[in-house]
């Protein structure tokens, strides 16, 4: 008998046996349970974060505006884009 087989014996009797002993192997947590888990919990961070995205817009309301031309930020006592010098205000052409 040459070492190859007896070493793919070994490795044959060690997967054997690991087969054989899964049974009594500690239990784990459920891998749909464990996936649940986490979208639960990725999902409750998304609603909370929604909510503080709603509560900072509307912190913000009326101070940070763009321009509807370009996008550069305006003031919000800004008449025309200093950007693009498009008017901000209805009227103001």
């Amino acid at each position: 008998m040459s070492v190859g087989a007896i070493l793919i014996g070994i490795a044959l009797a060690l997967v054997v046996g690991a087969y054989l002993a899964r049974p009594f192997r500690p239990a784990t947590m459920d891998l749909d349970r464990a996936i649940e888990a986490w979208v639960a919990e990725a999902r409750a961070k998304e609603r909370g974060s929604e909510g503080a995205r709603e509560r900072e817009n509307e912190e913000t309301k009326g101070t940070i505006n763009y321009c509807p031309k370009c996008g550069r930020r305006v003031g919000p006592d800004d008449h025309f884009c200093a950007g693009c010098g498009a008017p901000l205000r209805e009227g103001l052409e």
